[in-house]
């Protein structure tokens, strides 16, 4: 049996978030007194589960850039940047959500963000 190999989801966005915190509210879940998890607006979106949130790395810039600007020292950007911009020239944006494994996205393409693509990353 093959191994499965990692994938992550970008994402990005321009205008939608004042702040840090409205973009973190929109990806993080919240937690009840009880300590339980209530899905934020990103999970439910996109059908999010396996959460690690070491696994998440979002950005956001004063203004809209391109994205190989805005995704700047991502994760394993060596295996797989160049085909995100590939994918989405001319792009300009001032929010990136780049999600990777284990994190499992169901159905990324029912984000309220748009959804640039999935790649398959590694060191090698």
């Amino acid at each position: 049996m093959a191994p499965i190999l990692p994938i992550v989801h970008v994402f990005a966005c321009s205008g939608r978030f004042a702040s840090w915190e409205a973009l973190q509210a929109h990806l993080a879940p919240t937690y009840t007194d009880d300590g339980d998890a209530t899905p934020s607006p990103f999970f439910l979106e996109t059908g999010l589960t396996h959460y690690e949130p070491a696994c998440v790395e979002s950005a956001l810039l004063a203004s809209p850039a391109p994205l190989a600007q805005l995704l700047d020292g991502v994760s394993y950007g060596d295996s797989w940047l160049a085909q995100a911009c590939a994918d989405a020239p001319g792009l300009l944006a001032d929010t990136s959500v780049c999600v990777f494994a284990p994190n499992r996205l169901a159905h990324p393409q029912r984000s309220s963000l748009h959804h640039v693509g999935s790649y398959v990353y590694g060191d090698g």
